[in-house]
C-alpha cells in the first residue's frame, strides 16, 4: 500500500472509507512509500439494515376479512400474508453499497482495496460498476469493520 491509496470497509450496517496519509517525512518525500497511516476519510450507516422487523410491519390485521362470506356459511380467510419483506430491505441495503462503492472507486484516481464480508462480496461486487472493478486492487472477503486501522495495513 502507498500514499494515496483508498482502503474501503463495507457490511450491511456500515460503510468506512480510508486514505493512505504519509506516516513520515520519508514516506512523504516518496522515498518508503509504504510507511503509511490511514486516515478515516467517509462514514456512512445504512439504517434500514438497523431496523427491527417489527419497526416497519405491524401485527395488525387489515380491514378486508377475507374468507366466504356466502349466506350461511362464513370461512375464516387468512389475514395476513407472508412478507419478503427482510430480503427486500437486504437487496435495498447491497443496491446502495454497491452504488456507494462504485462511486467512491470512480472518484478518486488510485489503487482501492476493499474488504466485504463473504456473506455478501458477491452480491455487492455483482451490483458494482465495470469501471469500478477494475480500480480495485485486492479484495479481502472478512468484516473487518472492527479491525484497528493499524492492523488494516499489514492486510492489505
Amino acid at each position: 500500500m502507498k500514499v494515496g491509496n483508498i482502503v474501503i470497509l463495507a457490511n450491511l450496517g456500515e460503510l468506512k472509507v480510508y486514505e493512505a496519509k504519509p506516516r513520515d517525512l520519508e514516506a512523504e518525500a516518496g522515498i518508503k512509500p509504504e510507511n503509511v497511516k490511514l486516515d478515516l476519510i467517509h462514514d456512512r450507516n445504512y439504517l434500514a439494515s438497523h431496523q427491527k422487523l417489527h419497526e416497519v410491519l405491524t401485527d395488525q390485521a387489515g380491514q378486508f376479512k377475507g374468507g366466504s362470506q356466502e349466506r350461511g356459511s362464513f370461512s375464516r380467510g387468512g389475514i395476513a400474508e407472508k412478507h419478503t419483506i427482510e430480503k427486500e430491505i437486504e437487496e435495498s441495503v447491497l443496491r446502495e453499497i454497491a452504488k456507494d462503492v462504485s462511486q467512491i472507486i470512480t472518484e478518486k484516481n488510485t489503487a482501492v482495496y476493499l474488504a466485504i464480508p463473504e456473506t455478501i462480496h458477491k452480491r455487492v461486487t455483482e451490483r458494482m460498476q465495470p469501471q469500478a472493478k477494475e480500480k480495485v486492487v485486492k479484495i479481502v472477503e472478512k468484516d473487518l469493520m472492527k479491525t484497528d486501522k493499524t492492523e488494516l495495513v499489514d492486510l492489505f
